[in-house]
């Protein structure tokens, strides 16, 4: 499928590459590499600016200055009184209109049968009510309808509206190394709880200080403050205890482990993720945390690997975990996922829990060599964010967002971390109603969890 375009790519580009051996890929790295930030739990990171801390500016409260019908009723054109014009489809309008009939407010749900309106729904009348809403009827049965200035100005799909939201929508790629922080006790008041949650929406990552090293405390403390934790294969709550011998998963030896994300073999891929250090003993060397940010290196490898970055949105690996107890998980798709703007809305990247390849022959090759240069970027991004965890830290994380490795452990002595996950519906949710008593809801970021919103 590929085959031609590489083959023209290769030609073009062999000259500037050094090849290494394998499969032939060649190096691409077109940035140099910089020194990464290992996170000091002593010192404050003043640097590292919270989502919280980020001033909102509001903009002035719009009102409907006119309106008319336009298009021989099939439109509806507002101005603004800030100058600006909405213009709105009859049909549209009748979909989403909000009287008793149509709509119950109580539930926050549709009562219209779409499938019993005419497309071809006019607009009889469009006027401005004492009140300043808008009262529209239409030639559906005269059926009136009225919409709040807010209600429209919110769900207005202008081109410039939908640019304006897409942009507020998009994830903050790193720039540099950062992990906020709060203090365990001051997670009792919530306006920090939403500190903590915008943190991780804004940077990816976000770690709990000075909590108590006690087993087994996130079975309380995370529904408590976040949302149900999520039920799995390893339960709710899972141990990581370094072992000497026959480790019964890989996080449990004290070898390197290379980047991945968590159980991407479900179709709900775990959102946040919740690491809790029990024990991690002085004398043990190594076993830091290491945090990437996968968005930023996609985007990244776009601009220096187009037809590679198109192999792995096309293409789909096999991720799989299967043992005696008995499960077996297989789910196959792309690497990267978009949306129909070309905007990454998804990440899946797991070498450990990687399947056995089935494409067809002919795109093999192609597909080898597009995965290992993007696993090659993975290891040698430039940005990273490594936390040697203590005793009584939380590290909160997007798991559809950063991919994480670890350290090799050297020494003697006990690691012991303990872990969850919340899903990413669940966290945004909670994010969504904390944002609206304390910051400013239509900030909110993409979670990497193939939402287009």
């Amino acid at each position: 499928m590929f085959r031609s375009l590489l083959c023209c790519k290769r030609l073009l580009t062999s000259a500037s590459r050094c090849t290494h051996g394998g499969l032939g890929l060649p190096n691409v790295r077109n940035i140099k590499p910089m020194p990464s930030a290992v996170l000091s739990l002593g010192r404050p990171l003043d640097d590292c600016k919270s989502f919280q801390a980020m001033v909102h500016t509001h903009a002035p409260k719009l009102a409907a200055k006119t309106i008319k019908v336009i298009d021989a009723g099939k439109k509806m054109e507002i101005t603004w009184n800030n100058g600006e014009t909405s213009r709105f489809h009859a049909v549209w309008l009748r979909h989403h209109c909000r009287c008793v009939e149509c709509y119950c407010p109580s539930s926050n749900q549709r009562s219209l049968h779409f499938d019993e309106l005419p497309l071809e729904v006019l607009i009889l009348k469009a006027t401005l009510s004492d009140s300043a809403t808008v009262q529209i009827q239409w030639n559906d049965n005269s059926h009136i309808g009225e919409f709040t200035p807010a209600f429209l100005q919110k769900y207005c799909y202008s081109q410039s509206s939908l640019e304006k939201k897409k942009n507020s929508l998009k994830t903050s790629l790193y720039t540099k190394p950062c992990v906020p922080s709060v203090m365990w006790q001051d997670l009792e008041e919530e306006s920090y709880v939403h500190k903590w949650l915008s943190d991780i929406n804004e940077h990816g990552l976000s770690l709990v200080k000075g909590a108590p090293n006690t087993i087994d405390l996130m079975l309380e403390c995370i529904p408590r403050h976040v949302a149900p934790l999520v039920n799995s294969t390893y339960g709710k709550i899972y141990n990581a205890i370094v072992e000497e011998a026959n480790p019964i998963n890989l996080s449990c030896s004290r070898k390197k482990l290379q980047y991945h994300m968590d159980m991407v073999y479900y179709e709900s891929t775990p959102g946040i993720q919740f690491l809790h250090c029990i024990r991690f003993d002085e004398s043990l060397v190594g076993g830091e945390t290491v945090f990437v940010d996968m968005f930023a290196i996609c985007e990244e490898f776009r601009r220096t690997n187009p037809l590679e970055f198109e192999i792995l949105c096309s293409f789909p690996t096999a991720f799989e975990v299967s043992s005696d107890t008995p499960v077996n998980l297989l789910i196959m798709r792309p690497v990267i996922n978009l949306n129909r703007e070309k905007e990454i809305i998804g990440v899946y990247w797991s070498p450990m829990a990687s399947s056995e390849l089935q494409i067809a022959e002919e795109d093999v090759l192609d597909y080898c060599r597009a995965k290992q240069l993007f696993a090659r970027a993975i290891s040698n991004f430039h940005i990273q964010n490594i936390v040697r965890l203590r005793p009584g830290d939380i590290i909160a994380f997007n798991n559809r967002r950063m991919a994480h490795a670890r350290n090799e452990l050297s020494g003697s002595g006990e690691r012991h971390l303990q872990g969850c996950y919340v899903n990413s519906c669940e966290y945004k949710s909670r994010l969504i109603t904390l944002a609206r008593k304390y910051g400013d809801a239509s900030s909110i970021k993409r979670v990497g969890n193939m939402d287009w919103m």
